[in-house]
C-alpha cells in the first residue's frame, strides 16, 4: 500500500517520493492533455505565453527572470512568438529602449485553451477525493503559495 507520510512517522511529514508519483503523474496527464493542440507552438513558448497572460506589463528582463533564462534567449523566444501572432510589443511609459509585452487576441485565445485543458485535468484528478481531501489539498497549496514554494 503506498503511504504518504513518510514510513515510520506519525507527524505528518510527507514522503517526498509518493508525492513525486503523484505529482508527476499530475504533470503528465496536464501535458498530454496539450497534445490536442493542433498547432507548432512549443512548449517553451506556451509557457511564456501563459505568463504573459497572467501578468501585465511584463517586459523582456522581467518574463526571462520568471523563465529563469537569459534575457537574450527570452528576447529570441519573444521574437518567435511575435511572428507567430502570439505577442506584440508596445513602448514602455517613460522609455524608448523598453518593450512591455503585450498578449495579441490570438494569444489570448490560446492561453485560455490552455488554462481550459489544464483546468479539466486537474478536475479530473481532485474528483474523486473526498471533501476533507480536497480542502486539505487547497489548505496545502495555499500554504505552498505562500511561503513561496
Amino acid at each position: 500500500m503506498e503511504r504518504d507520510v513518510a514510513p515510520g512517522s506519525g507527524d505528518g511529514h510527507l514522503d517526498v517520493a509518493f508525492a513525486e508519483t503523484k505529482l508527476t503523474a499530475l504533470v503528465e496527464n496536464w501535458e498530454s492533455s496539450l497534445e490536442e493542440l493542433d498547432c507548432s507552438v512549443p512548449a517553451a513558448q506556451l509557457r511564456a505565453l501563459l505568463v504573459v497572460a497572467r501578468e501585465e506589463g511584463l517586459n523582456v528582463g522581467r518574463l526571462a527572470r520568471v523563465l529563469g533564462a537569459s534575457p537574450s534567449a527570452t528576447r529570441r523566444l519573444c521574437d518567435r512568438m511575435a511572428a507567430g501572432g502570439l505577442l506584440a510589443g508596445d513602448p514602455a511609459p517613460g522609455s524608448r529602449r523598453e518593450a512591455v509585452l503585450c498578449i495579441t487576441e490570438s494569444g489570448r485565445q490560446l492561453a485560455a485553451w490552455v488554462r481550459d485543458r489544464r483546468r479539466d485535468v486537474l478536475r479530473r484528478a481532485v474528483q474523486p477525493m473526498s471533501a476533507a481531501g480536497r480542502a486539505g489539498l487547497a489548505r496545502g497549496l495555499r500554504e505552498l503559495s505562500t511561503e513561496g514554494g
